[in-house]
């Protein structure tokens, strides 16, 4: 009797099996859907501890079923990891990430949560008119040391928000790892989120329209770049000893809360006005873009670039046709 029940629930595993196959290749379920085993391997030993409970009389094909049951169901309801498989890097020495989340024609927000170890990163915002189909585009590279975990990255949308999260602290001991990612201009970003260790490298939002933005580092170099593209952006940054090079138009209202022990500003040579504790730039009331930081440091540089407004394609223009 009870290989007449083994003998079943291995054919409804193969059936099943070849079910989620089939999905993979016609594309209703992500290749990378595999993934979730390893959140999702500790199921196993539960399975198997129950069929021991009763004596066995569970066989393992049971036990096999349940789980990839269990697989499917987590990952529909969890929705897929939206990672590229992993491929060798230069020389064989590491591994590229592909980081990729497409854009819903319904979706009009987005928020990205960030959690890194050490790592050089070059984040931006591009010009999504020529692909609307992409929100996400980017790449992770890390060394192949065992010691350390693999990133992850994935996506949720929910009405017309797409929730972005990568996360790398388990690999907060490497300092060697590379993140590029590109941010689509053509939705509105509530919130984007920074938590990461020693960190180098910029953060170029001149495109993008943020609502709130959240930077928590260790040890940092870093520059922070922004747009005039109207509306309001509050800055929350706090970060150990760090260079901080903070990039901004002239056009753009400016009002600067600093706390902690920064050994140096450039403020006033900005035109800045220091205000109770705010420095703020004169225009900042009429200003149609206006941006808010709040600034906690333990210890180092923050140093204020003001540059000239950008030209719009339609200023350009205008601009061209007064040359000709």
């Amino acid at each position: 009797m009870r290989q007449t029940v083994d003998s079943v629930f291995r054919g409804i595993f193969l059936i099943l099996l070849g079910i989620v196959f089939f999905a993979n290749m016609y594309g209703f379920l992500p290749w990378n859907f595999w993934i979730n085993v390893f959140d999702l391997w500790p199921l196993l030993l539960i399975f198997a501890g129950l069929a021991l409970f009763f004596n066995k009389r569970i066989p393992f094909s049971a036990v096999l079923v349940a789980f990839l049951i269990g697989l499917v169901g987590y990952s529909v309801i969890w929705g897929n990891p939206s990672l590229d498989k992993p491929i060798p890097g230069p020389h064989g020495t590491g591994n590229v990430l592909g980081l990729y989340a497409p854009l819903d024609p319904h979706v009009e927000k987005a928020t990205v949560a960030l959690n890194l170890g050490g790592v050089n990163m070059s984040v931006r915002g591009v010009d999504g008119r020529y692909d609307t189909n992409r929100l996400v585009e980017g790449t992770y590279e890390w060394s192949g040391r065992a010691n350390f975990g693999a990133p992850e990255f994935n996506y949720k949308t929910n009405g017309d928000t797409t929730k972005l999260q990568f996360n790398s602290e388990k690999r907060a001991g490497s300092g060697e790892d590379k993140l590029l990612l590109n941010l689509s201009d053509q939705v509105y970003y509530t919130k984007v989120e920074l938590n990461a260790g020693a960190v180098k490298g910029a953060m170029d939002f001149s495109r993008l329209q943020i609502e709130n933005l959240e930077v928590s580092t260790g040890a940092s170099d870093i520059e922070l770049r922004f747009g005039d593209t109207g509306g309001r952006t509050k800055l929350d940054l706090s970060t150990g000893a760090a260079k901080l090079n903070l990039v901004v138009p002239e056009s753009v209202g400016l009002k600067i809360k600093i706390s902690g022990f920064a050994s140096e500003t450039n403020f006033a040579g900005k035109g800045l006005i220091l205000s109770s504790e705010d420095w703020v730039s004169p225009n900042y009331e009429e200003a149609r873009t206006k941006i808010e930081m709040d600034i906690s440091m333990a210890a180092g540089k923050i140093n204020l670039e003001r540059i000239a407004t950008p030209l719009n394609s339609d200023e350009k223009a205008e601009s061209l046709q007064a040359k000709l």
